[in-house]
């Protein structure tokens, strides 16, 4: 029984975190509650799998930009664009210079407003363009970019504010603090996978990206009154990127 809670619990992570329809419940609690395997299971989906069609198609072709744009899209599709929605939500919301609940009111609304346009663009060509410059070791770079990503979402649970509604938020927030031990086992899982894969750079680019994530994770929960679920959706985007962009330059000193 346990082993089937278990294959359970794997399968409803992935089926959040990814559009891959292997099944598994879509009961929110049982996913966040679980949420740390995320740094362990996802990125092989929404980071090596793309990442490898991206260094393939770049050995055949030679074309830098069009294979990282392909691992990039590749990337989004796998992730059902729901992290980079929650990234244009923030920025729509940051926008507003009214009240918390003024911001609340425009995070909540479908409709994107020209600064988040224009915010995901830039995102995405800073991806791809730090991605061109990674062409050889493109799989290696989304893959562990995948690993910090999740891990930079879910440490922000830690010192993550309870927002004051019970959304996707206030849910994940408090299963993952509830399930911290999980989260540590994975992290130190993920790290030390970051360190045989990619050594001394990886940690710095590891460190330093989920430092920064969760320093700006802190400055904008105070504006939007607490961890609210397009806030984790931010994150996860940023630190990818920013890993990205961090191993671009590392890997050129």
């Amino acid at each position: 029984m346990r082993l089937a809670n278990i294959i359970d619990d794997v399968r409803t992570v992935i089926t959040f975190f990814t559009v891959i329809p292997i099944g598994g419940s879509h009961d929110l609690s049982k996913a966040f509650r679980s949420a740390g395997i995320s740094i362990i299971i996802i990125p092989p989906i929404t980071g090596l799998i793309p990442g490898l069609v991206g260094f393939y198609m770049w050995i055949l072709t030679h074309n830098n930009l069009l294979s990282a744009s392909l691992a990039y899209a590749l990337l989004l599709v796998l992730t059902g664009l729901n992290h980079i929605d929650g990234y244009s939500d923030v920025i729509d919301a940051l926008m507003v210079r009214g009240s918390i609940e003024d911001r609340i009111k425009v995070l909540k609304d479908p409709h994107r407003g020209s600064a988040a346009i224009v915010m995901v663009v830039m995102l995405v060509i800073i991806a791809v363009s730090a991605l061109t410059s990674l062409a050889n070791s493109m799989w290696l770079s989304l893959f562990i970019a995948e690993i910090i990503s999740k891990s930079s979402c879910c440490l922000c649970a830690f010192i993550g504010r309870e927002p004051p509604y019970r959304g996707l938020g206030w849910l994940l927030t408090r299963q993952v603090r509830e399930n911290r031990y999980l989260t540590i086992a994975a992290l130190i899982i993920g790290l030390l996978i970051t360190y045989a894969l990619s050594r001394l750079i990886g940690i710095v680019v590891f460190i330093a990206s989920i430092a920064f994530s969760i320093f700006l994770f802190m400055l904008i929960q105070r504006s939007l009154g607490g961890a609210v679920g397009d806030l984790y959706g931010f994150t996860l985007e940023v630190s990818r990127v920013l890993a990205l962009v961090l191993f671009a330059i590392l890997l050129k000193l």
